[in-house]
């Protein structure tokens, strides 16, 4: 949902959207009693349980973050928080300046700078994992941040450091396990967190050392084309390449230590890892490892004694001549063994063809294995052991994540693309029932399974027509209830653009109808949208009539209203004319579908005003 700027939440004055993360929008505020700017953090309350859990959630950590900001000036101060017309909402301290991410744009950060912000946000992490405290009669001992990236440390007009989103993740981790699909950036997760789904102290401090890595380099440590193949890299605990320069080479051991791969190597607390920063920074330099870090007995095994005999002629042959005790110094040429170019050449051949032969072996192999697990979804799916389209769509995407365009995935996309098809139309089949009503979430959830259904096959122009009503109807929902123009024009848009691809469906004209009568005001386009609803087959029922009305009604009403404005004028009979007549036929459409919904209360309604423009005509004649 987005706020129009001028809007009031109780004394706080939208001015502009700041951001969005997660369930939460964020706009830049105005506290009309104190006269302050607010960043104002909204949850807008919607009755299913995970909104519940997050607002909830939400609710405990900005608790926990008062006490934090209390004992720490780089945490986000919050003035106040609750409910307020429809939202919980967060009031706080409003940062000026940039993030992290928008100063990295330009490149790598400066070497001292990008050591001081990662010093100050380590302190801010020390204090956070180990505050004791009591809220809602909950013991807390300690709480993590669960997502320090760049977008979330500002540094603001004076250059200090602040830490960001010091809210829900911390307050869901100490309440439930914290799974990286909900929140957290898996660019800047550990591997433990990527294996378990839990956030801990120490996913806090990797996930600082992957910043400062990409502050002084402008690389991240783990690159990858998909989100998916990064997850597996972090996941399969491959040390990450050393940090390039311009990284010193202190700095780079204590990367190293931070980011290694098994936990109990790395730095134990956030305060260990400051230390050793301000011990950077400070010009103590960390010492490289001497010799007596290494393998004594590796070392001896690569390293000939130099009063060791020569083993045989062939060692002696590898042994440069000139370098022998009494040898003669002869040209480099002398020494030199040629090969036959054509045995190199054959050589070579050989071995690309092994190559060949091993690479196709193998191809075979990924195939067939891909086939049978392909075939073991399509066993599900057909007996209807797997049926959730989410659950459907997340096996698909472990199927084809390595090579979606398989010949061996054929098969199976069909029918998971049906699935979800048919998931999808499944609310649009409801919508036709004019005894079921559909809320806007129904539609959100089936425009995100048809999603789904054009990330697996994009050539399916049934689902991408269905995904255009949907996007329709959610529009229309928008700009409807806060009398949005621009969302109840991108409503007509999504409906001309199903009504395309649909040339044979009434269900686009269905949606302008609505859109018409409920949005745009226009009774007579919705009328004309119904009849070719008609002529394609839909069958005018209870709800279309309901809708009609409601149209004739409230046109009857503004003419009726508008009238005041030419009374006693030649306009003004006119206007009263033609207000009974949509009062008239209002009542007819109600009185045809009584007990139909709110029937009966309308009628009396319209009654009403039929009796009064009756009355002002017979006094106009």
């Amino acid at each position: 949902m987005i706020l129009s700027a001028s809007r009031k939440l109780g004394k706080y004055e939208i001015m502009r959207k700041l951001g969005r993360g997660g369930m939460a929008d964020v706009y830049l505020a105005r506290d009309s009693e104190s006269n302050r700017s607010v960043a104002l953090k909204l949850i807008e309350h919607v009755d299913d349980s995970g909104t519940r859990d997050i607002i909830d959630a939400e609710r405990r950590g900005v608790s926990l973050q008062q006490q934090l900001a209390a004992i720490d000036s780089h945490v986000v101060r919050v003035y106040e928080f609750g409910d307020l017309e429809g939202f919980f909402f967060v009031a706080m301290e409003y940062v000026e300046g940039q993030d992290l991410a928008e100063l990295m744009r330009g490149g790598p950060l400066a070497i001292e700078f990008a050591t001081d912000a990662a010093i100050a946000v380590a302190e801010t992490l020390d204090h956070a994992h180990n505050l004791r405290t009591v809220s809602e009669g909950r013991n807390y001992q300690g709480i993590v941040h669960g997502d320090i990236k760049p977008k979330n440390i500002r540094v603001d007009v004076r250059g200090d450091i602040r830490v960001l989103d010091f809210g829900i993740a911390k307050a869901l981790s100490l309440s439930r396990r914290l799974t990286r699909n909900e929140f957290g950036s898996v660019p800047y997760a550990s591997p433990e967190r990527l294996e378990s789904g839990e956030v801990n102290a120490q996913s806090d401090i990797w996930s600082l050392a992957v910043m400062l890595y990409e502050m002084v380099t402008h690389l991240q440590p783990y690159q990858a084309e998909s989100t998916e193949r990064l997850e597996r890299m972090i996941r399969s605990r491959i040390p990450p390449p050393p940090a390039p320069d311009p990284c010193p080479e202190p700095l780079r051991r204590i990367l190293m230590k931070a980011l290694a791969n098994d936990p109990a190597v790395r730095y134990a607390s956030a305060r260990d890892f400051a230390n050793e920063l301000i011990l950077f920074r400070t010009g103590a330099l960390v010492e490289p490892a001497g010799e007596e870090d290494f393998d004594r007995d590796a070392t001896r095994r690569t390293t000939r004694p130099v009063s060791a005999p020569l083993a045989n002629d062939e060692t002696r042959r590898t042994t440069p001549i000139a370098d022998r005790p009494g040898a003669a110094k002869l040209p480099a040429k002398k020494i030199l063994v040629k090969l036959p170019v054509f045995s190199v050449f054959t050589r070579v051949v050989a071995i690309l063809a092994v190559l060949c032969v091993l690479y196709g072996a193998w191809d075979v192999y990924r195939f067939f294995g891909l086939r049978g697990r392909a075939a073991d979804l399509e066993r599900q799916i057909k007996s209807e052991t797997v049926t959730d389209p989410d659950e459907v769509y997340s096996k698909w995407n472990q199927l084809a994540e390595t090579n979606p365009s398989s010949w061996a995935l054929y098969g199976v996309r069909k029918i998971v693309d049906r699935k979800l098809d048919d998931a999808g139309q499944a609310t649009i089949t409801r919508f036709r029932n004019d005894t079921q009503y559909v809320y806007e979430k129904d539609w959100q959830r089936a425009a995100a399974i048809l999603n789904h259904a054009l990330q697996v096959n994009p050539d399916d122009d049934t689902a991408r027509g269905y995904l255009r009503l949907c996007e329709g109807h959610i529009a229309r929902f928008e700009g409807t209830r806060h009398k949005d123009s621009h969302q109840l024009t991108v409503s007509a848009e999504k409906f001309t653009e199903a009504q395309k691809m649909m040339p044979r469906s009434p269900d686009p004209y269905l949606g302008f109808a609505l859109l018409y009568i409920y949005g745009l005001k226009d009774v007579d386009k919705a009328n004309a949208a119904l009849q070719q609803a008609s002529q394609l087959g839909y069958k005018i029922g209870n709800r279309e009539k309901a809708e009609l009305a409601d149209g004739y009604r409230d046109r009857g009403d503004r003419l009726y209203w508008d009238s005041h404005n030419v009374r006693g004028l030649p306009q003004e009979k006119d206007q009263i004319s033609r207000a009974a007549n949509d009062y008239q036929r209002a009542l007819d459409l109600y009185q045809a579908i009584v007990p139909y919904a709110s029937a009966g209360a309308n009628i009396k309604r319209v009654e009403q005003s039929l009796d009064s423009v009756n009355t002002r005509l017979q006094e106009l004649q």
